[in-house]
């Protein structure tokens, strides 16, 4: 069943969410696991300003064929981890993830 894994952000700055939104784009055209392309969609968003957001304030969606899939994501993808690189200095604080099968 594929899980779908939303990542809130809270960005220091919101004139910093269409880098995020370019460096998640590399990630949709760089990603691979076993030479392969693995991650079935990818896509980036700033949200619309809500208090109820709690500062979280760009949202990003990206579905796996699996979890084993999204563990490999976490631990091992180089274009993840090239993200996390690009993204630790334009955040503040840990994002919000959560996972829903769908």
């Amino acid at each position: 069943m594929p899980i779908q894994r939303s990542t809130c952000f809270k960005l220091k700055s919101p004139e910093g969410a269409q880098d995020m939104i370019d460096a998640y784009k590399t990630v949709e055209q760089t990603q691979q696991r076993d030479g392969k392309p693995y991650i079935l969609s990818v896509s980036a968003h700033k949200t619309i300003d809500d208090p109820r957001s709690q500062g979280y304030n760009f949202i990003a969606n990206t579905t796996f064929a699996n979890m084993e899939d999204v563990k490999y994501y976490d631990e091992h993808c180089e274009a993840h981890q090239k993200l996390r690189a690009f993204a630790k200095d334009k955040v503040t604080g840990p994002p919000l993830v959560l996972h829903v099968e769908t």
